[in-house]
């Protein structure tokens, strides 16, 4: 499945000065299955464990492409334009023969499945807050005497997103345990 968000963020229409530069960005969500199967809970359990990760249930990974434009006039350089891709794709386990579980494996498997879901989007949202600090720190991107010094603005901005993902995804893993707080484990009972 693929869902593609668009939201312009233009300084008239967010609320900000007028002399900050235009920022838009755009989402793309790829949600992908892996499968596992089983008639038993033992049978499912294995059927994770055989899989080249086992301690890993699902995966959100992102990744942020920046075009930009910037223009020079007068003694300055600007930014004119810049747009942002947010390229999202989580992978979740597909358990095979669910309709033929039994009524306590699918119930199981509902909790572990909505908790992971759960899960997967507090990694999502951390995404998303990040573009949207480095949305608003690239608009606030002053001119400058030459364009290389624009260019390493928003190079420095572009590594600083990347810290900060890389920072608060491992601290959301920490505080989750993996996701084991929030149910993200198959239990049965």
């Amino acid at each position: 499945m693929r869902i593609g968000l668009g939201l312009v963020c233009l300084a008239f229409s967010c609320g900000v000065a007028a002399a900050q530069t235009p920022v838009s960005t755009a989402e793309t969500l790829d949600i992908h299955h892996y499968e596992v199967t089983g008639l038993s809970p033992e049978h499912l359990i294995a059927s994770f464990r055989n899989r080249p990760d086992p301690a890993v249930m699902a995966t959100t990974r992102g990744g942020l492409s920046i075009r930009y434009d910037f223009a020079f006039g007068g003694d300055e350089c600007r930014l004119m334009q810049v747009d942002l891709t947010l390229d999202i794709d989580i992978t979740y386990p597909l358990w095979r023969e669910e309709d033929r579980g039994s009524q306590d494996m699918r119930a199981a498997w509902q909790r572990f499945k909505t908790a992971l879901e759960i899960h997967e989007e507090g990694h999502v949202e951390r995404f998303r807050d990040a573009a949207g600090r480095l949305s608003d720190r690239l608009a606030a991107i002053p001119p400058a005497p030459s364009c290389h010094t624009v260019r390493a603005a928003v190079d420095r901005h572009r590594e600083q997103f990347d810290r900060e993902v890389e920072a608060e995804q491992a601290t959301y893993e920490r505080e989750t345990d993996n996701g084991a707080t929030q149910g993200a484990r198959l239990r049965f009972r």
